[in-house]
């Protein structure tokens, strides 16, 4: 992996560059094909407060990203969102498949992608991570435990190659197709600055944590 950090050696600039325009250049990718397994039920369409989990999602992707593309191989059950839907080109791939797809039906070099179960996208961190080098195959953060997370993270165009041939060899680990892209990895202590970051990562898998949330209020 041709690590590197992203470079906010100066941070106060960064602070005051975030703005509230459209990001020009990105299309959001919101991915709404796994299985929902732990859930028991489609999370897409779980209630989260006046919302529906997914419309939550949008909501914050349409106000950054010009364009917004669902990738989901069920576009019937998402026409009450008015924007792109296209399926995997690859089906039972995984999200592997979901990046693979969002990156060929974008009409920009890169996308911005999130899954469709994180009810707490932060708009301000999207931003900060759209500001990463282009030169770059992606730009991923990682969380306080130093894990990746590749499922809200920025990729370009020159990744879909290999995409493509890691699914065709049966790779479905994200993790690994990282190791053979540029990939500048973030690290958690470089966007402490921005208030609630962290909470950006945070997907809803099971019963459990939708029950958490919800009974802590969580949702306006």
């Amino acid at each position: 992996m041709d690590r590197a950090n992203l470079d906010i050696s100066k941070t106060d600039n960064h602070q005051q560059n975030l703005g509230y325009d459209t990001i020009t250049g990105v299309t959001g990718v919101i991915l709404a094909g796994g299985a929902s397994s732990r859930m028991g039920k489609n999370k897409a369409l779980l209630k989260t407060g006046e919302l529906l989990l997914i419309e939550r999602v949008y909501a914050t992707m349409a106000a950054l990203f010009p364009n917004v593309i669902i990738v989901t191989n069920t576009p019937e059950l998402y026409e009450f969102i008015s924007c792109r839907k296209v399926p995997d080109i690859y089906p039972g791939a995984g999200s592997i498949a979901g990046l693979h797809a969002g990156l060929s039906a974008s009409s920009t070099d890169r996308i911005f992608v999130a899954a469709c179960d994180m009810p707490f996208l932060n708009a301000d961190f999207i931003r900060f991570l759209c500001q990463g080098a282009e030169e770059c195959d992606a730009v991923v953060p990682l969380d306080r435990s130093g894990r990746l997370e590749p499922l809200h993270a920025l990729y370009a165009k020159s990744a879909l190659n290999a995409m493509q041939q890691a699914i065709e060899r049966g790779d479905k680990s994200i993790i690994k197709l990282l190791g053979r892209l540029r990939t500048i990895m973030v690290l958690n202590e470089l966007f402490q600055f921005i208030p609630g970051a962290e909470e950006s990562f945070r997907n809803l898998n099971t019963p459990e944590e939708y029950e958490e949330v919800s009974e802590a209020k969580m949702f306006l």
